[in-house]
């Protein structure tokens, strides 16, 4: 069952992760925004706890893009 379960968070982080790049692509260009999203998401990659992710990927990249 823990399988299951990691399988359908990581099927939630993915689309949380693209309806981030969209929204960013908006106010952003989408080439940048997909590199940053995806450098920032890597940095996570093989975490336990997924539930923070989207923010702190969010927080990160919308600074990096400010400047």
């Amino acid at each position: 069952m823990t399988g299951t379960l990691e399988t359908l968070a990581g099927v939630e982080l993915a689309r949380q992760m693209a309806a981030l790049k969209h929204r960013l692509g908006a106010e952003y260009d989408r080439g940048t925004v997909d590199i940053l999203v995806d450098a920032e998401c890597a940095r996570f990659a093989g975490a336990r706890v997924l539930t923070f992710v989207p923010i702190l990927v969010e927080r990160s990249v919308r600074a990096r893009l400010a400047h």
